[in-house]
């Protein structure tokens, strides 16, 4: 046993950073897959599998193969998260018997699939250094940004929203969570093209098309997909990043930064301008807006009759009836309060045992009404699904981090400004994190939350290294 756990520890050293790259990259194509696979109604798709599978690798690596500096206070973690899905699962046979727990099984490894393969992506970095490149992020990032204008140039695109006929999502499943993912990747994309326009030759003159193809598909896809999130973070992202470049070009002069600056201008420009007559400007102002004006009654009404049914009556349904700035807070926030509101509901009226191991994510015979219904932002379907103790377990390191991330940022701002590898790898970071909170399908889909960890796996090797070196000396862009 000893000798298979030293063969496969050797063949780890040898292949994995190579595996992590490969994974990455093959994002998009397993996103794609699983939307073709839902569009002809398949009951198993290639994400369902090959995450589900990376899930299972990633436990019995960490748990069994891995050996690092401070392994045994991740097994503690890995045995709490072990230890409440037990007692998840023993409080939903008691609630509903095998039937609920079954019911239960696809959610729960979903959510569960974050801290799981964070500590598996811990336990490599610590062992071997190892961790996802931004410039494997930037590719897939590319490759993202790629479907969606050849889906709509060949007409096979998907409308993003099928209710309102605005947005194109490609070949994707769900235009929310690949949005949040290009949101994520798109600043890796744009900030290592716009580095490469000046060490092109004419032997490279290709990798120049290749920048210049992912930089328009970057443009069209965020106008396109019709998303706020993808559109808020990328033009965002635009507007600092050409900042940035302008100031660097303007105290050091030189061709290679007035390239930069101008290609990272034209860059801004091109997103922006694009916003007008585009699908998204077509969704924010046709459908968006005009949800800011309608009062929660008449929301209700234009959805499904299920949930439209499942909402009345609760508190929560309530105070956004009889409360303005609630209501407004909701609206600003698509109604995710009022379709969460079910949950929430079943949540509050369930006990102790439900307040601190959470009520799942179907429907028990003894609940009060049908609470199937998504909870979109992800610190509260935390708390819904899996109670306090759940919560405590699951976000809130999450939580810490990004403090930690933030608190690291103001030790040495003028450092880690002076980079914008870092700037771009922390504005990522919180990116995700007000995505999580404000949007949600972020922790909570696998998806979404592998971006999201080697992102910031990302940050903090980064910061590690910026931390060894001394104050006074200024990093590299």
């Amino acid at each position: 046993m000893t000798n298979l756990r030293s063969r496969l520890q050797d063949a780890s050293k040898a292949h994995l950073p190579m595996i992590l790259t490969v994974y990455i990259l093959c994002q998009p194509l397993i996103d794609v897959l699983t939307g073709l696979g839902a569009q002809a109604e398949h009951s198993v798709t290639v994400g369902v599998v090959v995450r589900a599978l990376v899930l299972a690798a990633a436990f019995l690596y960490t748990v069994f193969v891995s050996d690092f500096p401070g392994k045994k206070r991740w097994m503690i973690y890995t045995g709490a998260l072990v230890g409440y899905l037990v007692l998840f699962m023993a409080y939903m046979f008691t609630v509903g018997g095998l039937s609920l727990c079954v019911s239960n099984v696809k959610e729960v490894v979903k959510t569960f699939f974050a801290p799981f393969v964070l500590i598996f992506l811990w336990a490599v970095y610590k062992e071997y250094g190892c961790f996802v490149t931004t410039q494997a992020i930037a590719w897939a990032g590319g490759l993202y940004a790629s479907v969606i204008p050849i889906a709509f140039a060949t007409h096979t695109s998907v409308y993003s929203y099928g209710n309102s006929g605005f947005g194109h999502r490609g070949w994707f499943y769900a235009a929310n969570e690949v949005g949040c993912i290009m949101a994520l990747v798109f600043p890796f994309t744009i900030y290592h093209c716009v580095r490469l326009f000046p060490t092109l030759t004419k032997k490279t003159w290709w990798r120049g098309l290749l920048a210049v193809w992912a930089l328009f598909a970057i443009a069209i896809s965020t106008n396109f997909l019709g998303t706020k999130i993808l559109f808020g973070f990328t033009a965002l992202y635009c507007i600092i990043a050409s900042v940035w470049f302008l100031v660097q070009a303007i105290r050091e002069p030189s061709r290679a930064h007035i390239i930069q600056a101008v290609a990272m201008m034209a860059m801004t420009f091109l997103t922006l301008s694009l916003y007008f007559n585009s699908p998204f400007q077509q969704y924010f102002d046709d459908v968006y807006l005009k949800w800011l004006k309608r009062n929660p009654e008449d929301t209700v009404e234009t959805w499904d009759e299920a949930i439209s049914y499942a909402c009345q009556g609760t508190w929560l349904y309530e105070m956004i009836k009889t409360n303005d700035t609630f209501a407004m807070i909701d609206q600003i926030l698509s109604r995710r309060f009022i379709s969460a509101s079910p949950a929430v509901q079943v949540y509050t009226e369930n006990g102790p045992l439900a307040w601190l191991l959470g009520v799942g994510y179907a429907t028990a015979p003894s609940y009060s009404r049908e609470m199937y219904f998504m909870v979109e932002l992800d610190p509260l379907a935390v708390l819904v699904r899996h109670g306090i103790v759940g919560f405590v377990l699951y976000y809130v390191p999450y939580v810490w981090f990004i403090g930690w991330s933030i608190v690291q940022f103001f030790k040495r701002p003028a450092q880690r400004l002076a980079s914008l590898s870092y700037s771009t790898t922390l504005y990522c970071t919180l990116a995700g994190f007000a995505i999580s909170v404000i949007a949600g399908h972020a922790l909570v889909s696998p998806a979404v939350a592998t971006f999201i960890l080697v992102v910031g796996m990302q940050l903090w090797a980064q910061t590690e290294k910026q931390n060894k070196l001394p104050l006074k000396k200024r990093n590299a862009a």
